[in-house]
């Protein structure tokens, strides 16, 4: 895990957009693109990807809002030409987006077994990354939902948690498979946030950020403290 810090949300966003432009160029054979919501979006702003690209989110909302769901919000911004589709079709439970979504997720990875993931991520204030929200209060129904090596994907209710509780999203498993991620960690309110996932000591269940270092190939780019790169 690497962490680049940079004096403005400009020079990081245009740093961590260079990153994701470079991967793409880099990356000839087939490539599932999962992007994270929230600000991570702003990465997709005027990003060029190629035929050999599958676009998707890297977790979803459950809901028909379109200025809510995060497919609908990626799609706006880059329209794809391959993409697994997450938005809630018609009488389409919770639990059976999440079956769906993964199912596309499991069917790529047989067709293309040599093909690499990318994604990015951001981090919310509390440490939560994709929809992984932290439940440092109850470890085992963490470890069940987020831990069981048998799902990439899980639909759960995270009420008290989000304004969004119940949401779809690729759990660790899935995550540490990644090949390469672009995380995009902004503003001062994750501070403390992004200080427990780069402390030698923490937990999972108090901040799922720290997935982040046992994942392959993690860049963070942010503007938090001043201008240095730090390795991991």
């Amino acid at each position: 895990m690497e962490v680049f810090r940079y004096k403005t949300k400009e020079e990081a966003r245009a740093k961590a957009a260079d990153g994701l432009d470079n991967l793409f160029r880099e990356i000839s054979g087939p490539v599932l693109f999962l992007s994270s919501g929230g600000s991570s979006l702003e990465l997709l702003n005027g990003l060029q990807i190629g035929e050999n690209v599958t676009v998707s989110v890297l977790d979803e909302r459950y809901s028909t809002d379109p200025a809510v769901n995060n497919f609908v919000q990626l799609f706006e911004r880059i329209r794809p030409n391959a993409f697994i589709d997450t938005r809630v079709g018609q009488n389409e439970i919770l639990e059976q987006l999440a079956e769906r979504f993964e199912k596309e997720l499991r069917m790529w990875k047989e067709k293309n077994p040599e093909g690499k993931i990318v994604i990015t991520q951001g981090m919310g204030f509390d440490g939560h990354v994709a929809g992984i929200m932290p439940y440092p209060e109850n470890r085992e129904l963490f470890r069940q939902m987020f831990e069981n090596r048998e799902r990439w994907v899980v639909g759960y209710d995270a009420a008290g948690k989000n304004q969004y509780p119940l949401r779809i999203t690729v759990t660790f498993p899935f995550l540490r498979q990644v090949d390469y991620s672009i995380g995009y960690i902004m503003g001062e309110a994750k501070r403390d946030a992004l200080s427990r996932v780069t402390a030698s000591e923490g937990s999972l269940p108090e901040t799922p950020g720290r997935i982040l270092r046992e994942m392959k190939s993690v860049k963070i780019f942010t503007d938090i403290d001043k201008p240095v790169h730090i390795r991991i």
